[in-house]
């Protein structure tokens, strides 16, 4: 994970030379749980509220590139009754997400954006029955900044995150005992939610 986190970090530092300016979020929001299907089951990431904050980097004034992070605590389940497997336990969901974002001005202080990006998602937990993965991830976003000045605004968006997971693999449960209960669709889980929170935009001018 360090070679990745270093590489996005000389990827924007790359482009920063010739941005128009730089964008910070920080926001709030909540996303929906979903439902996944395992060998003899299934299982469950419940809903909860997300924290996180981006760094976007303006290429022109109609492109820009984003690297976001997203935290959930939430309640993960995994019931199987084949293979015996009956998992209750909080984690943590971590999104590092880097990609790029068309805008698409409104008015002078309003202006829609949509984007797509690719990163990793990491499941973290204390419990002894969960074991601590990292995966492959996608990102889709889509929203709206008001700007009640040159400087400060307001964001709301849209986001669709979801880790791409092999057929057969175990996701966040542990295989040391022997239970197999493999996950049985590609990129099983999809995780929508909404977010809002204050934009800061600086320019180099």
């Amino acid at each position: 994970m360090k070679r990745q986190l270093l590489l996005i970090v000389m990827i924007i530092a790359s482009l920063s030379a010739y941005s128009q300016g730089f964008k910070v979020f920080a926001y709030s929001g909540y996303t929906f749980g979903d439902k996944f299907p395992v060998y003899g089951g299934s299982g469950k990431i419940h809903g909860g509220q997300t924290f996180g904050g981006s760094l976007a980097y303006e290429i022109n004034p109609l492109y820009e590139i984003e690297l976001s992070y997203t935290y959930q605590n939430s309640r993960v389940v995994v019931q199987s009754q084949a293979s015996g497997l009956d998992i209750n336990s909080m984690a943590s969901i971590n999104h590092f997400l880097i990609g790029t974002n068309r805008i698409m001005p409104i008015s002078e202080k309003s202006e829609a954006f949509g984007g797509a990006k690719i990163g990793l998602v990491y499941f973290a937990s204390n419990a002894d029955d969960f074991s601590n993965i990292t995966k492959f991830a996608i990102g889709l976003n889509a929203g709206i900044s008001y700007f009640f000045n040159p400087r400060l605004g307001l964001r709301l968006q849209a986001n669709l995150h979801f880790p791409v997971i092999d057929v057969g693999a175990n996701l966040w449960w542990s295989s040391g005992s022997g239970v197999d209960a493999g996950i049985s669709t590609y990129s099983p889980i999809i995780q929508f939610g909404f977010a809002g929170g204050l934009v800061f935009k600086l320019t180099s001018q």
